[in-house]
């Protein structure tokens, strides 16, 4: 849990989703964009302070050691650390109750159909408001933003997603629950491992930011 302790105890995290695009300026001064359809893996900075104490610490220095840039960690916001759940959580109309009842019935382009046939009472509202994040549940690797508000239908709902539907190997889509808000996960690797350094009296700390990115199989 060594990059989930970074990402408890942050003192910021910047979220970077470049899309793939090239420009060009046309002689009439004219701009052009050419995007390319891409995965667009999560990235992350991650800010760490200068308060932990080294004795107390010496497990997360050698994990981080042991991760280098090499091994996969799932991490959340905000689900093991509440005090940061404001970053991610869901602004949908749904009670925990309501998206348990929910499932998915197909994935496509940039587009998740649920099934919400399931779903007890009437919940209505705005199922799910534009920056909600939300990912099929069952081990599924990849979380999604959804890109525009989707007013709760008691049949179907077609989400809208910030990038196209990544297959996963011998993961079925039909039939899987979701999870959203702070419930979602990342599986990410550091791109730089910061050196760390020891103070008198007992403090650690590193000698600049973690660098995550989001690992796409």
């Amino acid at each position: 849990m060594s990059i989930q302790t970074i990402i408890d105890n942050a003192t910021y995290i910047k979220f970077g989703r470049t899309k793939t695009a090239g420009q060009t300026i046309s002689r009439s001064g004219r701009v052009l964009t050419s995007a390319r359809p891409t995965s667009q893996p999560f990235n992350f900075e991650v800010g760490m302070h200068d308060a932990l104490r080294y004795s107390e610490n010496r497990d997360l220095v050698e994990e981080i050691d042991r991760l280098d840039i090499t091994t996969e960690e799932t991490i959340d916001i905000g689900k093991t650390n509440t005090n940061i759940n404001y970053i991610t959580a869901y602004k949908g109309s749904l009670s925990a109750a309501n998206v348990a009842q929910i499932t998915a019935t197909s994935a496509s382009g940039s587009s998740l159909v649920l099934n919400t046939t399931g779903v007890s009472g009437s919940p209505g509202g705005t199922a799910f408001k534009k920056g909600d994040f939300i990912q099929l549940a069952s081990s599924y690797r990849y979380p999604y933003r959804v890109t525009a508000d989707v007013s709760y239908n008691a049949t179907s709902m077609t989400i809208p997603l910030h990038r196209p539907f990544i297959d996963q190997a011998s993961y079925t889509v039909s039939g899987k629950g979701i999870l959203v808000g702070s419930n979602v996960e990342f599986r990410v690797k550091m791109l730089d491992k910061p050196e760390y350094r020891v103070y008198p009296h007992d403090l650690l700390a590193f000698d600049s930011a973690f660098s995550l990115i989001e690992i796409i199989e």
